[in-house]
């Protein structure tokens, strides 16, 4: 048995039959994969769930043994889900695939694709899905939020000392999937908007601080609107230009940014340890 590494994680072995499937930046673990007797199996921490950890670690394991045929079972819906698009095909009461039949579908191509986005023309840098989330409250619409658990620990103590100084910080927008941000820019296709100016205002999915689970978009109390530029004339804004930074929060698109994206003053995202973010 050898350590397996995939683009973000390292999946590492325990004990015969078995890896532990860690972060490759940090070595949180966030799940399990077993591999015996040509049968896989593979169990996740529920805050690693729904971030395509599965995927590529089912992946990684598969193509790094190159046995002859793998096979699972499961009755669940999801989990045939989750086979068939790693390319298992179903054999009597079970699935199967081989090395030369297996699949790691390529979310980022595809949604770029269908939203008409030259990826090799992206000025963004593109950022990695967080390979964990947790409940992180709600926004100032009452929607549940997620962020990576490090920084989530951090946003509870920045926005704590800010209300000790009567300033109220409010989140408007956290984690998204890559598949949100297709959405947010879809439905402003679908309103006639032309992309170019879409892709002003927001990034193409896979290009998004917010895949971190690191990035949030703030408001306050007494803001009509959100997400606009009167935000940069808040105490809040204020206070974060002078405070932010001691928990590790940054203001990622200010004016001139080299991203090509408009100044956004209510956008921050935690990098006090960017490289190791996820």
């Amino acid at each position: 048995m050898f350590t397996i590494t995939t683009p973000r994680l390292c999946l590492q072995p325990t004990h015969k039959n078995c890896w532990s499937i860690r972060s490759k930046t940090n070595q949180d673990l966030l799940g399990k994969v077993f591999f015996h007797n040509h049968w896989f199996n593979i169990i996740l921490k529920p805050k690693s769930l729904h971030l395509g950890v599965a995927s590529e670690a089912g992946y990684g394991l598969i193509k790094a043994l190159n046995s002859q045929t793998v096979k699972a079972k499961s009755e669940l819906p999801h989990a045939r889900l989750y086979l068939k698009n790693l390319g298992f095909e179903q054999v009597n009461n079970h699935f199967e695939v081989t090395p030369e039949t297996l699949l790691l579908p390529d979310l980022y191509q595809r949604l770029n694709q269908q939203l008409g986005i030259n990826t090799e023309h992206i000025k963004a840098p593109q950022y990695p899905t967080a390979t964990q989330v947790v409940d992180a409250g709600v926004d100032c619409f009452q929607r549940p939020i997620k962020l990576h658990p490090r920084a989530f620990q951090a946003w509870q103590a920045m926005q704590q000392a800010a209300a000790n100084e009567a300033i109220q910080l409010i989140p408007v927008s956290a984690f998204r999937s890559l598949n949100y941000q297709a959405e947010l820019i879809q439905k402003k296709l679908d309103q006639g908007q032309q992309l170019d100016a879409i892709l002003k205002v927001n990034t193409p999915p896979g290009h998004s601080e917010h895949h971190t689970g690191c990035a949030l978009d703030l408001t306050t109390a007494g803001e009509q609107q959100v997400l606009e530029s009167n935000f940069a004339h808040t105490d809040a804004y204020h206070w974060l230009k002078d405070n932010a930074a001691e928990y590790g929060f940054y203001e990622s698109y200010p004016e001139g940014n080299p991203h090509g994206i408009m100044a956004e003053p209510w956008h921050w995202c935690m990098k006090d340890d960017f490289n190791n973010r996820e």
